[in-house]
């Protein structure tokens, strides 16, 4: 019984360590949420890649653009990303099919995993379609890109009152519990 008071006590403060404790690095590299990062970026395109060359400081990806949402672009587009092993690179393969995400402030666009860019999936693009509606196809062929301007309509959207208040009241209540049952097994101890 008396290991069992440290053991309740020990193994909570421990969960919450591992779990503060997540690489800095990959928290530092994590976008925020999709919606917010979509309506932060000058260019949203979606799009194949179809070549990556890997160059000293950086990578560059030739993408055939599918659609584009925000921005400028033609069929073929030339980006520009963090090399494999650096930090927020993204895990791009030739063949796959990406939304990216730009900032727009350089010729060839940046874009980086904490900047929102990632594999296109059917919840992606439901995001997208959302936030962004249906985009514009670019022209076959031609090298005029298409440009594709919003308009902001309605103001941005706030987290409501249990999504920031919940987590905090998890938290109360599992320390709590944890004083409950310390405070339990004391009594049944003495």
């Amino acid at each position: 019984m008396r290991r069992l008071v440290p053991l309740a006590l020990v193994a909570p403060t421990l969960a919450l360590g591992a779990v503060l404790a997540a690489s800095p690095a990959q928290a530092a590299c994590d976008s925020g949420p999709l919606r917010t990062e979509l309506k932060a970026a000058k260019l949203v395109v979606t799009g194949t890649v179809t070549e990556i060359e890997e160059r000293p400081r950086h990578q560059r990806y030739t993408v055939t653009v599918k659609r584009v949402y925000a921005g400028s672009a033609t069929t073929t587009l030339e980006l520009r990303a963090p090399s494999k092993g650096a930090a927020c690179a993204l895990p791009v393969a030739e063949g796959a099919q990406w939304l990216f995400l730009s900032d727009g402030t350089s010729a060839a666009p940046i874009v980086r995993r904490d900047g929102g860019s990632t594999k296109l999936s059917a919840e992606a693009a439901t995001v997208v379609a959302d936030v962004l509606g249906s985009g514009e196809r670019p022209a076959k062929g031609g090298n005029d890109p298409v440009e594709v301007t919003l308009e902001k309509v309605g103001a941005a959207e706030r987290y409501g009152f249990w999504q920031i208040a919940l987590p905090g009241a998890v938290l109360a209540g599992g320390g709590f519990l944890v004083l409950l049952l310390a405070r339990a097994l004391g009594r049944a101890r003495g």
